[in-house]
């Protein structure tokens, strides 16, 4: 059975369940949608621990993100004035079922979406009390390059900076 949280027309906020999320909450106000997002960077580790093992992270997937925020503005251009451009690094640990596919020079995303799914342990037909935490599925919707889904045992956002409308860091020379 997997838990969607979703009341209709209201999406999901996954911060409550990822580390750090305030790094994220705290430039944009709330937790964004991803959408028209770039991801820049995609890293696949075994994080150096045998998976599923307590004290583990392993497997893990790292990712770079371009995030900005459409404002209602529109340029003499007529297109929506983007602001609050941020670099964000999310991490992924205890990967399981990994599918990506179309990966490419470019990678815009429509979605970046989060599922939780409960997780009961049984020991002779009978639920344990403490049983291990729920997974959270993440769906990456593309609407060019990348697209894929996994599940995990925990995520975190291990840093968001400012950066120029093109995903440069703040201050970094061409």
């Amino acid at each position: 059975m997997i838990l969607t949280m979703k009341a209709p027309m209201e999406k999901f906020d996954p911060s409550p369940h990822i580390r750090n999320s305030y790094k994220i909450t705290d430039v944009f106000g709330y937790w964004p949608s991803f959408q028209d997002a770039e991801i820049h960077e995609l890293r696949l580790t075994v994080a150096g621990a045998e998976p599923w093992v307590l004290g583990s992270d392993s497997p893990a997937l790292e990712m770079t993100i371009h995030v900005f925020e459409r404002t209602d503005e529109l340029t003499p251009e007529g297109r929506f004035v983007l602001s609050k451009h941020t670099l964000v690094r999310l991490r992924f640990s205890n990967i399981d079922g990994l599918q990506l596919s179309n990966f490419w020079y470019q990678n815009c995303i429509s979605d970046l979406d989060f599922e939780i799914e409960p997780v009961r342990s049984f020991r002779a037909g009978v639920p344990v009390e403490e049983s291990p935490s729920n997974l959270l599925l993440v769906s990456i919707h593309s609407s060019v390059g990348l697209s894929g889904k996994f599940k995990c045992r925990s995520a975190e956002v291990i840093s968001s900076a400012p950066c120029d409308q093109s995903g440069k860091p703040a201050g970094s020379a061409n």
